[in-house]
């Protein structure tokens, strides 16, 4: 194998692969990046065995052939060298880069041993608009639950109705719910369970730039296809919970807050808050909204007001700051309004004024208020 091409576009792509590559393995192949040059076009590709990408490149083709090579080491040398045109040569297992007046050589492994990857049938995939389908995930991932005891609520619940495309996350202490009116994935019904690592993938290969997304929804697989790449995953097993049972339907009293204020307010206070809960009090009476916090361990404490609109009882929860910060840095309008009964009843948060197309909810559970 030997191609020529530029230092600058191989970086990227290689850069690219990096968070798939899984850190450490059992199985050595999969510390590596196999470099497939039997068709018209460069295919760098890496696995875990559950996530898979595929990052393509043009490059000047002077012998065809394929290699595996330590995806670690190569990128950085790639990175490292100048930005002058690369001459790389695969030749029994051993890589020679040249750049400039620099020569670099390592071991590889034959492509033989790379895992198969799944056959991609592009003919199948649906078109989706990249930026709004990244902005639903992006509101979601947040509230994906990260312990392994209930592995269904490891992903992102993937839900069509008439409404359009649903995405649901949940760690049984917050919840986010965000619903396209503007995706629908037709003649697709069955609800999926989609891993976080191959959508945060996504949105670092889709950017600001990318315009569509390509959908291929498998019995047991999903395949993201972009202009110069593709990513596919395995999807987690259910049943996801039924996670309406959890919202609350009866929540009569509203209290609507400034976001940049409340979240601003909220960050100052918790500096002071316990390290273990990051409890901070929501102190609500008719127009106003207390928030305190107390670290007994070195006898901290703050305390701030600010003006809501509220017509509510005077009520006093206790909520997670971590997770009021993490709702507020997904709600892209001004005003927040908080649904609410009672101190021992999750809190539902919406923006004030919804998006188009979008419907966002989000969920947080109370903690019980500790004595201060």
């Amino acid at each position: 194998m030997r191609f020529k091409t530029n230092k600058a576009k191989l970086n990227l792509a290689v850069s690219r692969l990096q968070s798939i590559v899984p850190p450490k393995s059992t199985i050595p192949i999969l510390s590596n990046i196999l470099f497939d040059l039997e068709g018209e076009k460069l295919e760098l590709k890496v696995t875990d065995l559950d996530v898979s990408m595929t990052s393509t490149i043009d490059v000047e083709i002077l012998k065809k052939g394929s290699i595996t090579v330590p995806a670690k080491v190569f990128s950085e040398i790639v990175k490292e060298l100048p930005d002058y045109d690369l001459d790389i040569t695969a030749t029994e297992n051993r890589m020679e880069i040249k750049c400039g007046s620099g020569v670099y050589r390592l071991s590889g492994f034959s492509a033989e041993d790379f895992p198969k990857l799944p056959d991609i049938h592009l003919g199948r995939q649906v078109k989706v608009n990249a930026q709004s389908f990244c902005s639903m995930i992006k509101k979601a991932l947040f509230a994906v639950s990260r312990d392994e005891t209930r592995p269904a609520l490891n992903g992102i619940l993937w839900h069509t109705s008439e409404d359009g495309l649903n995405l649901v996350a949940t760690d049984g202490h917050r919840l986010a719910k965000i619903i396209r009116k503007d995706i629908s994935i037709t003649g697709y019904k069955k609800d999926i369970i989609i891993p976080p690592k191959v959508l945060e993938n996504l949105i670092k290969l889709a950017g600001d730039d990318a315009e569509e997304i390509g959908l291929i929804l498998n019995d047991n697989s999903i395949v993201f296809v972009l202009e110069d790449a593709v990513i596919t995953s395995r999807l987690l097993e259910g049943p996801y919970p039924n996670y309406e049972q959890v919202v609350p339907k009866d929540n009569d009293k509203e209290m609507l807050v400034e976001k940049d204020l409340l979240q601003a307010a909220v960050k100052r206070v918790s500096i002071l808050s316990n390290s273990l809960t990051h409890q901070v009090k929501f102190a609500l009476k008719k127009d106003n909204l207390e928030l305190s916090a107390t670290n007994f361990d070195f006898g901290g404490e703050a305390k701030e007001s600010l003006k809501v609109a509220y017509q509510g009882e005077d009520m006093d929860i206790g909520y997670n700051a971590a997770y009021v910060l993490d709702v507020m840095k997904q709600v892209e309008d001004d005003e927040v309004r908080f649904e609410l009964n009672n101190p021992t009843t999750a809190a539902v948060i919406k923006p004030q004024t919804p998006s188009e197309n979008e419907d966002a909810l989000f969920l947080i559970m109370p903690l019980r208020l500790m004595d201060q």
